[in-house]
């Protein structure tokens, strides 16, 4: 129903008068199934005697792209690792925090707190795929919550695209990436840099052969969260991200790259490049979803992702 709403000109219309939403902004479709359903179905919330990795999902991945959760895991296990799928987690909190519900975010932290504290004081290292997440488990949660295991739970979270140039430096991370010959625009988002952590996206993007990877740090995406999907913020949005955006427009690039999906948005919508997640890529050369190049081709239509 929703989907069907956001194909709608009329639906639009009305999301905007009713929400705020742009009725010019392109939406990404929801996921007839959530990645933690599935998680499930496939037996990934059972953790393993070696398991060590715990994955935290957000929101994007779990109801908008899970191909982009379920690459996360298949990467991963293509390093010989286990993962384990917590459940009962539930969003970051930054949604409700940026716009000032401060009790919000906090309900959340305390949940999320509740589900990984024991997985933290075990010795789990905590993987997320969104950096906003990461930021909020290292940074904002300490801000949230009075908690010991806070602190903890904020010394073993991890970035992935950060985790993986670990694996990589350890000489733990696989090499037989087949070719991609392909030129894309990686955009580091504000959240990566945030974390104060070196960019690791495109260093990883370069262990690809033949994949050409250009790092476009030239602006913010001007998408800052749900701040671009605002009618009343439509421009701003696109002004502040222009810089990159107008890069990643260029002839010479064919697809866009980014750790953030905010980011992803704002350049599926404005750039017209398909975008995807580093690891997906990865997953992409590695073999593991050839269905996501097929992704890459599907072309952008007028209302929705």
């Amino acid at each position: 129903l929703v989907n069907g709403l956001l194909r709608s000109r009329f639906g639009r219309i009305v999301l905007e008068r009713l929400l705020g939403i742009s009725r010019r902004r392109r939406l990404p479709r929801f996921a007839a199934r959530n990645f933690l359903n599935r998680a499930i179905r496939r037996g990934w919330t059972r953790p393993t005697r070696r398991s060590r990795l715990a994955y935290f999902v957000d929101v994007y991945a779990n109801f908008v792209d899970p191909s982009l959760a379920e690459a996360t895991v298949a990467v991963l296990h293509h390093q010989g690792l286990e993962v384990y799928v917590p459940p009962g987690q539930v969003g970051c909190g930054m949604a409700p925090l940026a716009y000032g519900d401060v009790e919000a975010a906090r309900l959340a932290a305390e949940e999320n707190v509740r589900v990984f504290a024991d997985l933290a004081r075990a010795g789990f290292r905590i993987v997320c795929s969104e950096p906003t997440a990461a930021l909020m488990l290292r940074q904002y949660y300490c801000d949230l919550v009075d908690d010991p295991d806070v602190s903890l739970i904020a010394e073993r979270t991890v970035e992935l695209s950060a985790f993986l140039w670990e694996l990589r430096e350890q000489s733990r991370l696989r090499r037989d990436l087949g070719p991609l010959p392909w030129r894309i625009g990686h955009h580091v988002p504000c959240h990566v840099k945030a974390l104060r952590i070196d960019a690791a996206g495109p260093r990883l993007l370069s262990l690809i052969p033949q994949l050409r990877t250009d790092t476009i740090d030239l602006s913010c995406s001007g998408m800052a969260g749900t701040f671009g999907l605002a009618a009343s913020n439509y421009v701003a949005s696109l002004t502040a991200g222009w810089p990159m955006l107008d890069r990643l427009r260029q002839s010479d690039i064919g697809f866009g790259s980014s750790e953030c999906s905010a980011c992803r948005m704002q350049m599926d919508h404005a750039a017209r490049k398909r975008s995807l997640h580093p690891v997906q890529y990865l997953a992409i050369s590695y073999g593991l979803m050839p269905e996501l190049e097929h992704r890459l081709r599907e072309p952008i239509t007028e209302l929705v992702l």
